[in-house]
């Protein structure tokens, strides 16, 4: 570890050598504009540059802007979208101030700029994919698991046959080791690991921000695979009312409503609520089990914000959710759970959730660049479960608090984000696997702090180096390095590279409950303070790299982009069910563990209004199990993806997204009788979903899509579906889906 520490240190100092060699003579200023207030305020992201030459740059939040001079020229061009563009004559100066005219004053406006569904910031250290409303109205995106089916970066898959638990997969990676934060606060995590998703509602999102690789020091400690941020719908929108309806013919139906309310120039509130249940019994694939659980969500969300306009901004919410399903063989009822000595096989699954949150945080309005904020939040989550004979119950309590103090040192160029934050976590789980009963209690304190540094040179170079140190009341300290750098080739092709730790308590039994529907035994064979489930911290270690290109083809613009990421586990908890077929054996790794993940991916625009995006992914993900390494089950070594969005002028909008699967190891299935085992691995296949949807004036638009055109179901979904009880049953062995083909409706109406 000592040595991993060592190289990314010296690759900091040699990334501050690079620059200090480098310093030029620099030229300040400042972007303005008067708000139809009369209020002046800084103008954040306008492109400043010399006429005639590439040197440029942007200007940062509170409108400030460096610029490396020019031997000869003189003319200073200041753009911003919204905005009318101006050039100013520079002599002999080192400080300029601009006042830009916002576009809405004049009489005609220009449309300067057409926002893409995904945008990728080019001046970001991070590669960060930024998915607005365009890209998640291609798919119904029921769910925030559902929203990304339009997005080659992320795989998105059921847990199990019966339970209908969508799961992402990031870096060829679990859920878990994926970092999800809401509005840049802690979000899915602990219990809701994997179900977590499900509790957002799709039509609650407003923007998805996606990045690969080890993410901010300042957002924690746990982001390995990457970090996905949601916002949702803030009170502040000029929307009032913001109304969703739904339906499928897999019986699914749909409801969302967001209402907004701005009080006064200060405070605005919102209220945010989903309900939505499977009601049809359906058994497409007539293996005898429901294809979807019955059952029902319901899901209410209040939010506030506080602007004094002079400094001060306050931000907060509650929530509380409630989730119940049932699901198993088709005459299930709930009455079946309610005897000790079943008859048909069930699936039951109730979660409840409340969180509070609050964020506040000062600008001083003299030096914008200065700020300092507090984060805080507490959740309460339940989750019942009884999976045939299984059972597992679990209780979280969490509270959450954050302190971040950003500032600069002497310029712009050089800013420092730090703080501390506390994390604290007490689980209780309870797990009856085969009449066998197991109880997991644990109670976690996590403090720490973090220091981050950023360097930025022009739009040329941009270099975050960031480190954390947080004590953990039950694995002592613990200590993560970052490095983020980002380097302009030239105006139209960037290169990117990380590295870093990240390290996480593990939830072994929530994160793998899709394990429990089956007829395998549990075994747990290391034990750490008297508890098989807190043995270590799983500690990994990223490096990434990627390089994006924009060109213009026949004059219509188009993105390139390639990425490799290599993830290194140093302690991981290793889930084994290829030593036996009837067991899942739980322990600590020994040997290597490791994943190597390759994206390449073509945006491109040929004609106007129509937008094509094609990508491929290549995986090579492997453990070491106690019978030899081997590679991740569940997991294809070869995808491919392609989209397609076609809009006319008369509002229709066309969408199609194709994805080929490669195929997928298989769990060793050997000590299963001669009839209940699977080949070794599955067959690749390929899933086609399409949707149309028409737009009325600037208020209404309805949408008819299909799921899975070419009605593709996995043969044999469940192991020995014929006897539920028996030895040999499964329904943990899915690697595609079930249901078929789908039809839904829907609509939106904003006003």
């Amino acid at each position: 570890m000592y040595k991993r520490i060592a190289i990314t240190a010296w690759l900091i100092v040699f990334c501050m050598h690079f620059i200090a060699a480098q310093q030029p003579t620099m030229l300040t200023g400042l972007v303005l504009e008067t708000n139809a207030k009369g209020t002046i305020e800084p103008v954040q992201g306008a492109l400043v540059h010399w006429a005639g030459t590439s040197i440029g740059t942007a200007t940062d939040s509170a409108g400030v802007f460096t610029i490396a001079t020019h031997p000869t020229a003189r003319l200073l061009v200041i753009q911003a979208i919204g905005y009318q563009t101006d050039t100013i004559v520079v002599a002999a100066k080192n400080f300029v101030k601009v006042m830009l005219i916002n576009k809405t004053k004049l009489g005609e406006v220009t449309i300067a700029y057409e926002r893409k569904a995904t945008e990728i910031n080019y001046l970001d250290p991070w590669k960060t994919q930024v998915m607005n409303e365009q890209e998640l109205f291609k798919a119904a995106c029921c769910n925030l698991s559902e929203s990304f089916e339009t997005n080659p970066s992320v795989d998105v898959s059921y847990t199990d046959a019966l339970t209908g638990t969508k799961q992402i997969q990031l870096l060829g990676l679990a859920t878990q080791y994926t970092q999800v934060t809401q509005e840049a606060i802690q979000g899915i995590r602990g219990l809701a690991s994997v179900s977590g998703f499900v509790y957002t509602p799709g039509t609650w999102v407003k923007q998805i921000q996606l990045t690969k690789g080890v993410g901010s020091v300042v957002n924690g400690y746990e982001s390995i695979a990457g970090q996905i941020n949601v916002d949702l719908h803030a009170p502040t929108e000029s929307e009032k009312l913001y109304l969703n309806g739904y339906a499928s013919e897999g019986g699914r139906f749909e409801t969302n409503i967001v209402l907004n309310n701005k009080v006064n120039s200060k405070f605005s509130q919102g209220v945010l609520m989903h309900a939505s249940g499977y009601t049809l019994r359906m058994d497409r694939n007539e293996d005898g089990y429901l294809d979807n659980p019955l059952g029902s969500q319901y899901n209410l969300l209040y939010r506030f914000g506080y602007n004094n306009q002079k400094g001060w901004v306050l931000m907060g919410g509650a929530r509380v959710l409630s989730d119940s399903k049932i699901g198993g063989q088709e005459q299930i009822t709930q009455s079946v759970f309610d005897n000790p000595a079943p008859t048909l096989y069930g699936t039951q699954i109730v979660a409840n959730r409340k969180e509070a949150w609050l964020k506040t945080g000062y600008v001083f309005p003299k030096k914008k660049y200065k700020s300092i904020g507090v984060q805080l939040q507490t959740v309460n989550q339940t989750y019942r479960s009884i999976f045939g004979l299984n059972r597992y119950n679990g209780n979280q309590q969490s509270g959450y608090s954050n302190l971040i103090y950003q500032t600069i040192i002497g310029s712009t160029n050089h800013k420092i984000r730090t703080g501390i934050s506390n994390l604290y976590d007490y689980y209780d789980e309870r797990f009856l696997n085969q009449q066998i009963p197991y109880t997991f209690n644990r109670t976690e304190w996590v403090t720490g702090a973090y220091l981050e540094y950023t360097y930025s040179y022009l739009a040329l170079f941009t270099l975050v180096a960031g480190w954390r140190s947080d004590y953990h009341s039950l694995f002592g300290w613990q200590h993560v390095p970052r490095l983020h750098v980002r380097y302009a080739l030239s105006e139209k092709t960037v290169l990117r590279g990380s590295a870093g730790k990240g390290w996480r308590t593990p939830n072994v039994l929530a994160e793998n409950t899709g394990l429990m529907i089956s007829s395998r035994t549990w075994n747990f064979t290391t034990t750490h303070l008297n508890n098989p489930l807190t043995l270590s911290p799983e500690i990994a270690w990223n490096y990434g790299l990627n390089l994006t290109h924009t060109f213009k083809l026949n004059y219509r613009p188009g993105t390139l982009s390639v990425d490799y990421y290599y993830t290194d586990f140093t302690k991981q908890f290793v889930i084994d069910r290829d030593a036996n077929a009837q067991q899942v054996n739980v322990y600590a790794l020994n040997g290597a563990s490791y994943s190597n993940s390759l994206q390449a991916q073509l945006d491109y625009q040929p004609i106007r209004r129509f937008d094509v995006r094609m990508a491929y992914r290549w995986f090579d993900v492997r453990q070491q199990l106690n019978q030899g390494a081997l590679q991740m089950p569940l997991i294809a070594t070869h995808r491919a993806f392609g989209n397609l969005e076609y809009k006319t002028k008369t509002k229709w909008s066309f969408d199609a997204t194709v994805q080929w699967t490669g195929a997928k190891r298989l769990p060793n299935t050997q000590s299963n009788p001669e009839g209940k085992r699977l080949n070794d691995y599955s067959q690749p296949f390929w899933i086609v979903n399409t949707q149309v949807t028409k737009g009325f004036a600037s208020r209404w638009d309805v949408y008819l899509g299909i799921e899975n055109v070419f009605n593709f179901k996995q043969p044999n979904a469940i192991v020995d579906s014929a006897n539920p009880f028996g030895p040999y049953f499964d329904a943990s062995m899915i690697w595609g889906p079930v249901f078929g083909r789908m039809v839904y409706v829907g609509f939106r109406f904003k006003r």
